[in-house]
């Protein structure tokens, strides 16, 4: 992995860890993907693709709380702000049945497709 990279990812990590689930006490998680384009797809289509993954899917997936869509130099990341690990795994157990979450899968190259789950242990805010 290149150090910008690293360092890009780390910086994130630390700005997530200002996040806590307050709802039930639960560890928070923090899903992180990257991915490629599938040969064929145009920046643009993905752009429109993620807004309908946005509005169709991930706004009733329970224990959502945010997603961040970012760009990089070798693709795309997106960090998802889940309330419980057991949230995580019924997407992540379902997800490839549901209609609205297989139209934004597709437009993925899935050789390229990587995703890590992170407990938050700590919160560290240093803006009070």
């Amino acid at each position: 992995m290149k150090k910008s990279r690293l360092f890009f990812i780390s910086i994130l990590l630390i700005i997530i860890c200002s996040y806590t689930n307050k709802k039930n006490n639960l560890p928070m998680i923090i899903e992180i993907t990257t991915y490629k384009l599938a040969s064929g797809i145009t920046e643009e289509a993905f752009l429109q693709a993620s807004n309908a993954f946005n509005k169709d899917y991930c706004s009733r997936s329970k224990g959502l709380i945010s997603r961040q869509f970012l760009k990089t130099d070798d693709g795309y990341l997106d960090i998802f702000f889940w309330e419980s690990k057991e949230d995580v795994e019924r997407v992540q157990e379902t997800f490839m049945q549901d209609k609205d979450a297989l139209k934004f899968a597709r437009m993925i190259d899935s050789m390229s497709f990587s995703m890590k789950n992170y407990e938050v242990i700590g919160t560290y805010d240093f803006n009070n």
